[in-house]
């Protein structure tokens, strides 16, 4: 087993790297543009790293606490399309609510991992290193108007 830390990547489809997600205006009772993304562990890489074990995600708010409405409201939802066997079914999350990630080619027996084996960064060749996800924010009816900034935290462990 490796043991340097794991390397991850967030792109999306079009393999753009993504540090900021713009949902642009949604309208009260309706869901934002959906954005899919691939979670990489050691993207490209040549020599392999550890694996990042019980991996999670949630939406924190920007300072890392849990009460503003986008967060306490569990506004943004996500689908796992490996793990939920479709792209229709989404989980709301937030704060202490959180979905487990696994990478696209590992089975449930496997875990919550995202593989940090050295690999071709290719998404044919190397679907043990990624996660595929789609992340959407639904305003609900009652929402406030205006400007909601946050963040996505993803989390895990390696050894």
């Amino acid at each position: 087993m490796a043991s340097s830390a794991p390397d991850i990547t967030i792109v999306n489809d079009s393999d753009v790297l993504i540090s900021n997600w713009d949902v642009g205006t949604v309208q009260a009772n309706t869901d934002s543009n959906i954005l899919k993304a691939l979670i990489w562990n050691n993207k490209g890489g040549s020599n392999a790293l550890s694996d990042l074990r019980d991996v999670t995600i949630t939406s924190l708010d920007t300072d890392g606490g849990t009460s503003s409405d986008v967060v306490a409201g569990k506004w943004v939802q996500i689908n796992v399309p490996k793990m939920d066997g479709n792209q229709t079914t989404w989980a709301a999350i937030g704060g202490s609510t959180t979905r487990s990630l696994r990478s696209d080619a590992l089975s449930a027996s496997d875990g919550a991992v995202i593989r940090g084996t050295a690999n071709d960064g290719s998404t044919t060749n190397s679907t043990a290193n990624y996660c595929t996800i789609r992340l959407k924010v639904h305003v609900p009816l009652n929402a406030m108007p205006g400007t909601k900034n946050w963040k996505m935290r993803i989390n895990g462990y390696y050894t």
